[in-house]
């Protein structure tokens, strides 16, 4: 079982590796067809790309730490680094938001149309890094799908972002190149670039809130909840009282602690044949990473 938990988090990391080879190629070509045409949406754009990258290599780095696992001085692991990893990429492209509105609301103000031999590179690089970011989100959605987390949730939501600014700008782009004649085509670049940050905008809340959700150890629905207690209303004759139900979310696993009364007479052997028995049942009716049953 750690064999194959391993090479699912190593799968984990290479998505990411994937991202990052691709977000540092696509950093110094966005900045090329920004310096090379007339585009707020482009700046914007690199701008984004820029922060994008920042926080695949945070994620890269968060995941290869996850990958040790449990050492001696972190005995439960990289869990909530992987959560605390996701909130500094949600600042990241916080931070691209705020740059990335200021100057679309100055190009609305004074709109010049684009031109340039960047126009006609950055739409084919646009319609080329689409491909690939689109590519990495439906890695991404497999990875969430065999084990969510807030790290590979904000993975996928960062190569969506990227792969949704990559359709964004291809059509500003075309539409301003082929349009360039008609003033109502200098909209289309500024326009782009504020619907760029609202993606962020969507992103960064989304992986914000996930990742909170995580780090304050959120308990259970109380669906789940009942299912813990049905399976000990199965057992009542087995302990004399509950005395604490705790449960909580953590590095998308759900984690249980029931902690029972027996009887003082009770044998050894006894306890433990109804602690497993238990913690079997709680563990199929949950689908959970680890639950415990503590007598008390």
């Amino acid at each position: 079982m750690d064999g194959n938990n391993k090479k699912s988090t190593a799968k984990r990391s290479s998505v990411a590796a994937t991202g990052l080879v691709s977000g540092g190629a696509a950093v110094g070509l966005a900045l090329f067809i920004a310096l090379t045409a007339n585009s707020i949406a482009l700046w914007a754009d690199w701008i984004a790309t820029l922060l994008d990258f920042l926080a695949i290599v945070t994620a890269w780095w968060g995941l290869k730490k996850a990958e040790a696992g449990k050492t001696d001085f972190y005995n439960y692991g990289f869990g909530r680094l992987e959560s605390l990893a996701s909130m500094g990429m949600a600042t990241l492209m916080a931070i691209s938001l705020i740059c990335i509105m200021a100057a679309a609301v100055m190009r609305l103000q004074n709109p010049v149309p684009v031109k340039g031999v960047g126009v006609l590179v950055g739409i084919a690089l646009h319609l080329i890094f689409g491909g690939i970011n689109i590519s990495l989100v439906l890695k991404s959605l497999v990875l969430e799908r065999i084990g969510r987390t807030a790290l590979i949730s904000a993975q996928r939501r960062v190569f969506t972002i990227k792969a949704t600014a990559n359709v964004l700008m291809f059509s500003s782009l075309g539409v301003s190149y082929l349009f360039r004649d008609h003033i109502w085509a200098s909209y289309a670049d500024p326009v782009a670039a504020i619907a760029i940050a609202c993606t962020l905008l969507a992103g960064a809340s989304k992986m914000f809130k996930f990742s909170v959700h995580d780090l304050l150890d959120c308990a259970i629905e109380e669906q789940s909840q009942l299912l813990i207690i049905r399976a000990l209303t199965r057992h009542f004759e087995q302990y004399e009282q509950i005395h604490d139900i705790r449960t909580r979310n953590a590095g998308g696993n759900v984690y249980v602690e029931v902690f029972l009364e027996f009887a003082p007479e009770s044998q050894y052997a006894t306890v433990m044949k109804t602690i497993r028995s238990l913690q079997e049942e709680i563990r199929t009716s949950l689908q959970c990473g680890e639950v415990l049953v503590i007598p008390v």
